[in-house]
């Protein structure tokens, strides 16, 4: 009887991570058929012409029962239109059912892999440390002493609720990767949250200044008062707001902070330091080093960094290790580099959010420099 094989060998054979174990159990399985080794050869010219095979658990079992059931329907037609010599074929093919031809699994072409772009989606999490879904808990509306707190549209929005709270409560907005959302605090500063980030800040401002934390990535158009500096903190790295519009990127897994100014003025400076602030002017970016502690400022296509907020990626001579990173955190997937070099290959183009990933790859196909396959939720670059 001919043996089923588990199919993400094949995939990790084509992409050179087979085990000496694994390797005997392919070369075993190719030499039982000549259909198996005609697939497996049909595999390779794909992947050598720039086609996308993707493998998951679940499209490996939907095939094999797709298989199953095509040869019992074919032992049933042997039965009834030959008889009883070709009922003993029947009982054959029944006997083979767990055995799945390869030609039943086609390769999955770029145009057809599915990651879809990310949703509106955030967990609130409040003082006393209670979670909401806000993306289950639609057009919620939570009144407390301090504030009135209303989720509708996929906008958070905060409201001063008199009289002033004596002490200063905190909540912490979550956004997953494949999300963001959109905070107005109860000052009336708006805030767009992006994948994988998290925000910290008071349900109501004390009168001396407005602080709020920040992990990940977020865009501000803070409300000016004269008497109450804004102030955005990430790690040892603070950013000091005289009413503006500005983003900040900081990611704990990145080895910098930058702030990018639109409009206004800031300055940013290393916590509990006695250097001097360091001040943008709109169009300049600073970027903050973590491990020496240090800032520098360029001037910058602003677009480049905060295009998020409005729907589409703006890619400028942007690196492709770069790129995919962004990329990875709204279409929650994750990119590895077969080859280091290909990290430093730039790109420039401007992507819609909405489009599903397999556009963006397709496109990055077409410069003829790159091939990408997919296993599960990875993407392989080549």
């Amino acid at each position: 009887m001919k043996r089923k094989i588990d199919y993400s060998i094949i995939w990790r054979s084509i992409h050179d991570r087979l085990t000496e174990d694994e390797e005997r159990r392919l070369e075993q399985w190719r030499k039982e058929d000549e259909s198996h080794e005609a697939y497996f050869q049909k595999l390779i010219e794909n992947r050598r012409n720039g086609i996308i095979f993707h493998f998951s658990k679940e499209k490996e079992d939907e095939a094999w029962a797709r298989l199953n059931i095509q040869s019992l329907r074919q032992a049933r037609k042997s039965y009834w239109g030959i008889g009883i010599a070709a009922s003993i074929a029947c009982i054959v093919i029944a006997a083979t059912i767990w055995f799945l031809i390869p030609q039943q699994i086609e390769p999955v072409v770029a145009e057809d892999i599915s990651f879809e772009p990310g949703i509106k989606k955030a967990t609130l999490v409040l003082n006393d440390g209670k979670k909401l879904d806000l993306q289950s808990k639609k057009d919620t509306l939570l009144v407390t002493k301090d504030a009135v707190i209303e989720n509708k549209d996929s906008k958070l929005n905060y409201r001063k609720n008199k009289p002033k709270a004596k002490k200063i409560k905190y909540n912490k907005l979550m956004i997953p990767r494949g999300a963001e959302y959109h905070l107005v605090l109860s000052d009336g500063t708006k805030v767009w949250v992006n994948s994988e980030t998290i925000i910290r800040y008071p349900v109501t401002f004390g009168k001396k200044e407005r602080k709020v934390e920040v992990l990940g990535e977020a865009f501000f158009d803070v409300k000016t008062d004269s008497l109450r500096p804004f102030i955005v903190s990430s790690g040892n790295h603070e950013v000091q707001v005289f009413g503006t519009e500005f983003n900040v990127k900081a990611y704990p897994d990145e080895e910098t902070i930058t702030t990018t100014l639109v409009e206004g003025k800031v300055a940013v400076r290393q916590k509990e330091s006695n250097e001097s602030l360091t001040f943008l002017e709109p169009g300049y970016q600073s970027v903050f080093q973590k491990v020496e502690s240090s800032v520098t400022k360029k001037h910058v296509d602003i677009r480049k960094y905060t295009s998020w907020k409005d729907g589409s990626f703006y890619f400028r001579k942007m690196p492709l290790d770069e790129m995919l990173t962004i990329l990875g955190r709204w279409y929650d997937v994750d990119f590895k580099f077969k080859a280091d070099h290909l990290k430093q290959i730039q790109f420039n183009g401007t992507v819609e959010k909405r489009n599903n990933i397999q556009s963006i790859l397709d496109k990055l196909m077409k410069t003829n420099e790159l091939t990408f396959t997919a296993y599960e939720n990875t993407i392989y670059v080549e």
